[in-house]
């Protein structure tokens, strides 16, 4: 997988399963992936090592990886957009696709 793709992918896990984290998870996560802060910018405004952010990263990757492998909500999200993705362009009713877009609402 691509870095490009392997950090939207991350994004979506972090979006998905962010409350599961600890607080420093989720802030160190949260400053990587969607603040796009770089691991010494990180490391600098915690005064910890570099080292230390990277691990802090690999880790909670890992528990991403691991809260998605259990529940898939990723997985099914990704199924429900392309089904509606495919349901819109075969020119539904209204009706029908404003039933799709609070599926959509409730899912974000």
């Amino acid at each position: 997988m691509e870095k490009f793709e392997k950090t939207i992918r991350y994004i979506w896990l972090y979006n998905i399963y962010s409350d599961l984290l600890t607080h420093t998870q989720q802030e160190i996560a949260g400053d990587y992936f969607l603040a796009d802060l770089s691991l010494s910018e990180i490391a600098e405004d915690r005064n910890i090592s570099r080292s230390a952010v990277e691990d802090a990263i690999k880790k909670t990757c890992a528990k991403l990886d691991e809260f998605e492998s259990k529940l898939h909500l990723l997985e099914k999200k990704e199924k429900l957009l392309k089904l509606t993705a495919n349901l819109k362009q075969k020119a539904l009713n209204n009706t029908e696709i404003e039933q799709i877009v609070l599926i959509e609402k409730e899912l974000d």
